[in-house]
């Protein structure tokens, strides 16, 4: 009794992530879809935003967009790394671009250098999308170990596999809004025998 779905195994795993990416928080999701939802919604992104992304990739990374009720925005790719144009999202932004959902493709780290640029110039959130990154760095530094929201997934075709899950890694005031909205308002304390 009192024992929710994440216990001492998870809770575990959970810290031998955070080591891993170096990192001191995360939330455990039981996707990487399920982390790319929680990143919007802890962002409050919603009806009549846009959220520019890549049309090179898993259909989650747009499925998300529009569950929330934002539309989403393709960027086209670079050539080379396949992925998306730091050009190419600058010139996307509108009045109504609220955030930038850059994935990793196959791994390889977006220039997350010109991203960054262009969202704080803008004043976009950055999200990224690592479900293929596990294990991946930019610049020297592991991806996800920074602020920006950043969602990984463990489902069976990643290089990092629980069978299933994700985590969402980044800033702690938004993982802590991001895990409110994981657990349906629930605390582990709520449930205790």
């Amino acid at each position: 009794a009192g024992q929710d779905i994440n216990g001492p195994a998870v809770e575990a795993f959970a810290h031998s992530f955070r080591e891993y990416v170096g990192t001191e928080h995360c939330v455990v999701c039981n996707s990487g879809t399920d982390a790319l939802y929680l990143a919007l919604r802890a962002l409050n992104i919603g009806p009549g935003d846009e959220v520019s992304t890549t049309p090179l990739t898993f259909a989650a990374s747009v499925n998300v967009i529009e569950h929330v009720g934002a539309k989403p925005v393709l960027v086209d790719v670079e050539p080379d790394t396949l992925n998306i144009q730091p050009d190419g999202v600058a010139h996307a932004v509108t009045p109504a671009t609220k955030a930038v959902i850059a994935v990793h493709y196959a791994g390889h780290p977006v220039e997350l250098t010109a991203i960054r640029s262009i969202t704080e110039e803008f004043g976009l959130h950055l999200i990224e999308d690592a479900a293929h990154a596990v294990g991946a760095s930019f610049e020297g530094q592991p991806i996800g170990c920074g602020t920006n929201l950043t969602a990984f997934s463990f489902y069976a075709t990643k290089h990092l596999t629980t069978g299933e899950g994700g985590m969402l890694t980044g800033d702690p005031e938004l993982l802590g809004r991001a895990r409110v909205l994981a657990r349906f308002a629930r605390t582990r304390e709520k449930f205790a025998a």
